[in-house]
Order: structure tokens, then sequence, then C-alpha cells
């Protein structure tokens, strides 16, 4: 490999985002992903004035400085001159569309042509961006690493080190937990349960369950690695259900309405409802629903016809694979919502203690833990 540019900070993309999460009130290199998704819902007016800012020539970004205030880091530290082009009372979600859609423009005249681009960093998590990429970029074939933020270096460290190339087949690449490390914590809480022999089972309940509105917290396997759940720690529920976006968002998950959520599909059924790219795979990217069923899928379409799609491989994850298809036969619409299995603040749920302190301090209806059924 040949290093044909490098750009230092601070003339950073990254850094202008962290500035503007921090003018809108989230909190700087944690709430990013909010300001992402705020900005599906804005226009397109402060577009020319983040790409003044960012003002990337073929050196690459040169920010310029005269828009921030240099007494003081407060809201972002931006200065008059950047609040003079805001106006009075600007909507935070302008703010937002207008940053997205500059970072879009220069990620794109960043990445320059070619057939296939790789995509790693911080900004490798914005799943518009990379939908983007992929749609306007001209490359053939686009990947980010699904990992994409300092954690995921230690993917590129193992591989370096191994000094081969080795395809990413799974990022379930976390703790594992036996049915006996489940029936310990279960039975230690003094917790009423029901273990379900086989796999049949387990998905048939699971159905139940989701075919009645109810929320179910579904883990299983490995927990993934990294920031986004894939089917062995999410919260499910069904697309069917009129209320499922506002029962996770208000009563379980505590967040933001305009934060939707992904649809989990077979990755051979997906072309059926959503267009999507290979990153979909890692829900790393943002699809499209097709036009016979966006009615259907209402509740979590990010604005016009956009959708996280989360597409599911039979060999990757069999379980999942086969709860989705059950779910299909049942109902005709072989698709669940999927968010991931914490709570508001929290990390991702890991052992099957993490699970229960959950479950039991939400509106999550019933758990799945491995063969392990509890309802409240």
């Amino acid at each position: 490999m040949t290093l044909e540019a490098e750009y230092y900070s601070p003339d950073s993309i990254g850094d202008l985002y962290g500035r503007v999460t921090a003018l809108l009130g989230f909190e700087p290199n944690v709430d990013e992903h909010k300001v992402q998704w705020l900005s599906v819902t804005g226009d397109d007016r402060y577009r020319d004035l983040f790409a003044e800012i960012l003002n990337v020539t073929e050196a690459g970004p040169r920010l310029d400085r005269s828009y921030f205030n240099t007494d003081g880091a407060a809201r972002g530290g931006f200065g008059p001159r950047f609040l003079e082009r805001l106006g009075p009372n600007p909507d935070p979600a302008n703010i937002a569309a207008g940053l997205q859609r500059a970072v879009e423009d220069a990620a794109i005249r960043l990445a320059g042509k070619g057939v296939n681009l790789c995509l790693a960093g911080g900004l490798g998590l914005n799943a518009l961006l990379v939908s983007a990429l992929e749609n306007r970029s001209g490359f053939r074939r686009v990947f980010v690493q699904p990992v994409a933020g300092n954690a995921g270096t230690a993917i590129g460290a193992v591989l370096h080190i191994a000094r081969r190339r080795t395809p990413l087949h799974t990022l379930a690449l976390g703790p594992g937990f036996t049915p006996a490390d489940t029936k310990q914590v279960v039975e230690n809480c003094k917790l009423g349960f029901r273990y379900l022999a086989t796999t049949d089972e387990v998905i048939d309940t699971a159905l139940a369950q989701l075919n009645e509105h109810r929320i179910v917290a579904w883990m299983h396997g490995r927990t993934e690695f990294g920031p986004r759940a894939l089917g062995n720690r999410s919260i499910l529920a069904s697309p069917l259900d009129p209320y499922s976006t506002e029962n996770l968002n208000t009563f379980i998950k505590h967040r933001e309405q305009v934060r939707k959520f992904a649809a989990s599909v077979p990755a051979e059924l997906c072309s059926e409802y959503f267009e999507a790219g290979p990153n979909a795979r890692f829900l790393a990217t943002v699809g499209r629903v097709r036009p016979g069923h966006r009615e259907r899928f209402g509740a979590a379409i990010l604005a016009g016809d956009r959708i996280r799609v989360h597409t599911v491989d039979k060999e990757e994850n069999p379980i999942y694979w086969r709860l989705l298809h059950a779910a299909g036969k049942s109902t005709g619409l072989p698709v669940l919502y999927n968010t991931s299995f914490n709570l508001f603040g929290e990390p991702l749920v890991c052992t099957p203690r993490d699970a229960v302190r959950s479950f039991y301090s939400s509106g999550i209806d019933a758990l799945f833990i491995g063969n392990f059924f509890l309802q409240k």
C-alpha cells in the first residue's frame, strides 16, 4: 500500500461534525449519530455555508477558522460570523441537514475516482454518508469497515500481524455463554422461566409473542463487536404493529422519534422489499423501500423512501434467519424491526445478567436468552 495523501487535525471533517453536535446541545464524540438522523428531517439551506467552512480543495479540507470563536469552545466554538449566517432562530434539523449534505459532498470529492472504495474512521459510522458514497460517487463497489471507529482498529491490527487477507464473515466476535451460565443467573435472581427444548420451539414461541405485538428481547450466540445489533443482542418488534416505533422509542429506549429502527430481512428476499447495497449486511448504510411497500414500513422510514436495512445471511446467523422466514410464513412479511438490546445511554448487553437487568428495567415484554424464555 502506498500513502497518497494525509490530512492533519484540526482540518478534520469529523472535527466539524463534533462541533455541530455540541452546537445542537448533544455531546460531541458520543452523539454524532443523533445529528445524522436529525438531518433527514431538514432542508439544504445551510449546505453552502458548511461547504465554505470545510473549504475542501485538492489539498484536502482546510477549515475556515474565521467562522470559529477563538475565545472559547462553548456551543461548538462557533463565532459571530457563523451565527450571523445562520440567522435568527435556526431550525436544528436544517443545521444538521446542511452539515450532512456538505460532509457527503466533501467525502465524495476526497474519494476521487476509481472502481473500489474502502472506508474506515469515525465518519465510516455515518450510514447516510456511506449511502451517498454507494449511490453518488461513481465507484462500482464501496466497502465500509463495519466497526469504523477507534475500536475497529483492533481488526486491522490482527490482520496486519497475520499478514493475510481474511474475509469478514461475521461481527459476532464477542463473548458467548452456555445454558449453564444462563441458568445460574436466572435461578440466582429467583426468576420464573421456561426452558424451550428445541430451536423450533424457541422460534415458534418468539413468533407468537411478536404476532401479539409484544416487544421481544433476543439474545443468542456471541455478542456483536461494534456499535450495531445484528440479531444476537437485539430488541425486536413486528412491522405489523402500528405502534411499534412509538413503543420502542418512548417506553423502552427513551430516545428521539427521529431515530428509526432497522428492518431485518433475509438477504435473499431483500430485493423484494428494499433497495440496499452489500453494506446493509452490517447495518452500515441506508437503503430504500420499494414503492409498493412504503405504507407498510411507514413507521421505520427516515424520510421519503429511505430506511435502515439489515440483510441477514443464513450462514452467518441461522437462528435469526429462521425467525425471519417463520415470520414470513406466518404473516406474509419476512421482516422484523431490530434495534440494539440496551437501555438509554448504556452499552449493548453482553452477559445473561446484563440481559435480565435490562429486561426488568424496561417495557420489554419477553426475553429469550438462548433456549430460556422469560416474560412479565
